[in-house]
Formats: structure tokens, sequence, C-alpha cells
């Protein structure tokens, strides 16, 4: 029984965020798990309901703040945006039930008469994600796609701007966290 063990159990930062977020966003009968099986590359947290025992996969990807340009402010007005920059193959070949886009949105307070960096995520489910790749989405030349996503808090929209632009508002914070539920809490 001499064997070592490496630590293989710790979050990541942006999966740590996101635990935190949905552990205060879900159902009290839905607990947060992390899968301890290092072979489920795409698979970063588990959404179980103890009641029913219906259980959710998700994937994580967690951008950096980003100063916003000009010509985005004065185009989108409010927030920012993150950059998510990986192979296709994350998608097409994802096995997690649902995706969480994590940006960290640098939010104006006037009244405060100062700026904070608030997280933000959108959790949408993978095979509408698919489909929203497929429709707009161009692979680079190193075969990986690039979001711009940017996230506006004050008036609640998300859209992605790279590419062909199209809207995610839908799945934003609490609008993604009510599908999420809603898929958890249905029946079988």
């Amino acid at each position: 029984m001499g064997r070592a063990y490496k630590n293989f159990w710790s979050l990541n930062t942006d999966e740590a965020v996101v635990a935190g977020i949905l552990r205060s966003e879900t159902n009290k009968s839905i607990e947060v798990l992390m899968p301890l099986n290092a072979q489920m590359k795409d698979v970063d947290l588990v959404l179980l309901n103890t009641k029913s025992k219906k259980s959710l996969t998700i994937q994580v990807k967690g951008s950096r703040a980003f100063e916003p340009r000009k010509n985005e402010t004065r185009e989108y007005l409010y927030g920012s945006a993150g950059w998510f920059f990986f192979p296709r193959e994350v998608i097409s070949k994802s096995t997690a039930d649902w995706f969480t886009f994590l940006i960290y949105v640098i939010e104006q307070h006037p009244k405060e008469g100062r700026r904070l960096i608030e997280p933000h995520v959108i959790t949408i489910p993978t095979d509408k994600l698919k489909k929203l790749v497929d429709k707009y989405k161009k692979v680079g030349k190193t075969g990986r796609y690039n979001f711009l996503l940017w996230v506006d808090p004050k008036r609640k929209i998300a859209f992605d701007f790279h590419d062909k632009k199209y809207i995610l508002s839908d799945f934003l914070d609490k609008n993604g966290f009510k599908k999420l539920n809603g898929a958890l809490l249905s029946r079988p």
C-alpha cells in the first residue's frame, strides 16, 4: 500500500468562484460537488438534487477582467467583456451537460465614486451552446474558437461580439440559474 498520492482534488480559482455562486443561487435541495476522477477532463462540477437524485455536469471557463476599449464603451455603454479562446473540441466533444462562462466585469458605481470588479456568469446548456456556435462562430486557422462575451449588468444583457453577434441574456446570472434549477427540479 505504499503509494504516493498527488493532490488531484483541488479546484482552480474559477471553479471555486462558480461553485460558491451556484451554492447560493441553486435550490436548497441541490448540492454542488466536484469530481475526483481526473479522467473527467471536461466536467468541473456536478450538481445533484439530493431529493430526486437527478444530476447535471458543468464545465467552467473563466476569463480575467478586461478594461473596455473606448469604442466598446461608446457602442455598448456599460459593462465589459471576457475573452475565451479554446479548441473547437472543447465544445463539440464535451460530455458536460452545461457550460458556465465566468466573466469578471468592471462596474462603475458613480454614487460611490469607484469601480469594482464583479463576477457574472453565463450558464447555458451544452446542446444550446453547440447550436449557437454552429450558427455564429468561425474556427480560426489554429482550430480554436474566440469568444468575446460582453456583460452589461446594469441592463442585464450579455452577448458575444466576436464573429457574428448573438445574444446570451437569457443565460446571464439569475436567468441562467433559473433554467439550471428548472432542469434539476423537473421530473425525469
